[in-house]
């Protein structure tokens, strides 16, 4: 069993700014935005003061680009690929930044399993907002999106997952382990393992963007809930710019979104009451 097993939803993506972008580019190919990338560093500098010194990782990683990416810029924190921006050739500098990674202790590998839930292919975004409005209604765990799934569909496959992961514990192949995945993928892991009901599965809301949940060991071959980390986000207004040039957002407005750290919280988040559908099970035909 490790010491701990981190979960780390992925930063800021294309599609989280502007959902149009769907209706274009599959959403396996959504990229970091330029915010993403600095949530993603952040992640690993606070990643690095929740793990002991010098103990071996090992990352599971959705293989969607966000998510890989995700894990570039959380690995920077033990070593910056920009330190290999001597080397022309990218995928040699690739190598040679890998290779610097595994000998700080880093081992990863990528699983489909632990993907995005699926919401169709090209998606229509305003097909896709009515869908999400409807499945309060219907029930969150349940509603299946238009040619996608639903989270009893990604419950299935992150059960497998979850029975693959346990055998790598027991090969001790790493003293931690980090998954850097989607929200759906975070709340679905958290449910089967803890045996969370169908209700409380239903009160998680998902998690923010670079967002860490965290497990420890308990000392007596479980994993138990340490809190969960969440960036902390500052607005920086056309007060903070007076005097300066610098403006990033492409706009007439000098505003840009900001990182002031991470704080830990003991409590997973929940949804609003009015997201809440609970269900109404009698106790007998007149009840």
């Amino acid at each position: 069993m490790p010491s701990k097993l981190i979960m780390v939803r992925h930063g800021q993506s294309e599609g989280n700014v502007d959902e149009e972008l769907y209706s274009k580019i599959p959403d396996n190919a959504m990229r970091l935005t330029k915010l993403g990338w600095e949530m993603a560093r952040m992640a690993g500098k606070a990643l690095r003061e929740q793990l002991p010194e010098g103990e071996t990782i090992h990352f599971v990683v959705s293989p969607y680009t966000r998510t890989v990416e995700t894990f570039h810029g959380i690995a920077s924190a033990w070593c910056d690929p920009q330190e290999f921006n001597h080397i022309k050739n990218r995928n040699k500098r690739l190598k040679a930044w890998y290779s610097r990674l595994m000998e700080s202790g880093l081992t990863w590998h990528e699983d489909p399993r632990i993907r995005e839930q699926d919401f169709g292919n090209y998606q229509d975004p305003t097909i896709i907002r009515k869908a999400k409005g409807e499945r309060y209604k219907f029930g969150t765990f349940y509603y299946r999106f238009p040619h996608g799934e639903s989270a009893s569909d990604v419950f299935d496959r992150v059960s497998t997952f979850l029975d693959s992961l346990w055998r790598s514990f027991e090969s001790g192949r790493a003293q931690n382990y980090v998954l850097v995945t989607h929200g759906i993928s975070i709340r679905v892991f958290l449910a089967r393992y803890f045996r969370y009901s169908i209700d409380q599965f239903n009160l998680l809301a998902n998690p923010q963007n670079c967002e860490m949940v965290i497990l420890g060991h308990d000392g007596q071959g479980r994993l138990h809930l340490d809190g969960r980390c969440e960036l902390e986000l500052k607005q920086r207004t056309a007060k903070d710019f007076e005097g300066k040039e610098e403006h990033t957002n492409g706009t007439d407005e000098k505003s840009e979104t900001i990182i002031v750290g991470y704080k830990k919280y003991e409590r997973l988040r929940t949804v609003p009451p009015q997201h809440v559908r609970p269900r109404k099970v009698r106790m007998c035909f007149d009840d």
